[in-house]
């Protein structure tokens, strides 16, 4: 699945979150494909560091939506986040937030195609934009008109809300411009050692013995690293709940609910539930994980940590070995085989 990653302001958060709940309840733009450092759940891991992740999560998303606003223009990392973008030469897609106009466009948004976020039109257009690059159903339309309806309702108060205060600092600017010639730099030495990985894996892959080409392969592949500890990370959550709690967590990942076959599993459901690890459907013919348990929900968070990293997607040669080591095997989180492999 493809990523979405939304640029903006930190000081344009409210009309961030409105902009997002449109994305997802509207176009249809699954909750775990978009990055938006503002927003819990889809911003950066903790612990991680902040420069660092922007750069990971921009380099890996195949999409770009830019809110430019008077306070986008006004934000050295934002300006760093555009020029990441140029780089790397994304699917981009800029939004114009009033005041900002096509006469106030600057750097290398002159001369760009961009939409007008308080256009009805414009609106329409974006959402066909994104279902096309990024590859998605998207919703219905009876479906996008009342969503986009309502989100043209509060846009005013949102956008009244987020009106520019004042410029960076100078000190601020400065530090994060040569934060971004550091990122031009590696930017052009990863290319150079991506052109001469490439030439390694041409060559390995011309050998005869694919097993020996899959341990060398995997030596290389830092994917391969990042997959084991997602997966070591969940195996060792779902540890601390019971059977029947995996089972519901499975049929989550899934996007369904799990439906015990016998009355002794309906049992222990039910034990589970008062308990408060489960939770019954209205009609009680199936439970659901309970989040406000803290060992299921850091279990939960962990199986969201991997699922949406193998939505990415990784990289080829990660699929090469995943499928060399496990007899064509596909890694999927909501296939049977993943879960018995990885995290029973």
């Amino acid at each position: 699945m493809a990523n979405l990653f939304i640029s903006h302001a930190a000081s344009d958060k409210l009309l961030v979150e409105a902009v997002v709940d449109l994305l997802e309840s509207g176009v249809g733009v699954p909750h775990r494909s978009i990055f938006c450092s503002s927003l819990k759940g889809q911003s950066i891991k903790p612990g991680k560091d902040f420069v660092d992740s922007i750069r990971e999560n921009l380099k890996e998303a195949t999409c770009v939506l830019a809110l430019i606003s008077e306070a986008y223009y006004a934000s050295a990392f934002c300006i760093c986040e555009l020029g990441g973008v140029w780089l790397q030469s994304k699917s981009f897609l800029p939004v114009l937030v009033p005041p900002v106009d096509f006469a106030n466009l600057k750097a290398v948004l002159n001369g760009l195609q961009v939409s007008k976020i308080a256009s009805e039109d414009d609106l329409d257009e974006l959402r066909d934009e994104l279902i096309e690059r990024l590859g998605i159903e998207g919703h219905s339309t009876p479906r996008w008109n009342a969503k986009r309806k309502a989100f043209r309702e509060v846009l005013p108060e949102r956008l009244k809300a987020i009106q520019f205060k004042g410029p960076v600092p100078r000190p601020a600017f400065e530090k994060l411009e040569n934060e971004f010639k550091s990122y031009q730099r590696e930017y052009e030495m990863r290319e150079k050692e991506i052109v001469g990985l490439k030439a390694l894996v041409t060559d390995l892959r011309s050998a005869k013995d694919a097993k020996a080409v899959s341990k060398i392969v995997r030596a290389h592949s830092s994917d391969a690293d990042t997959f084991e500890e997602l997966v070591s990370a969940a195996a060792r959550a779902l540890k601390h709940v019971s059977p029947p709690v995996r089972e519901a967590l499975y049929y989550r990942a899934r996007n369904e609910n799990y439906f015990p076959e016998d009355r002794d599993a309906w049992d222990a459901v039910k034990k589970l539930e008062e308990y408060g690890e489960l939770k019954l459907n209205s009609d009680e013919s199936g439970v659901s994980p309970n989040e406000a348990d803290p060992k299921v929900r850091r279990a939960a968070q962990a199986l969201d940590e991997l699922a949406k990293w193998l939505d990415r997607p990784p990289s080829e040669d990660f699929y090469e070995w995943y499928q060399q080591e496990t007899d064509d095997e596909r890694p999927d989180i909501t296939l049977r085989p993943f879960w018995e492999r990885h995290l029973t």
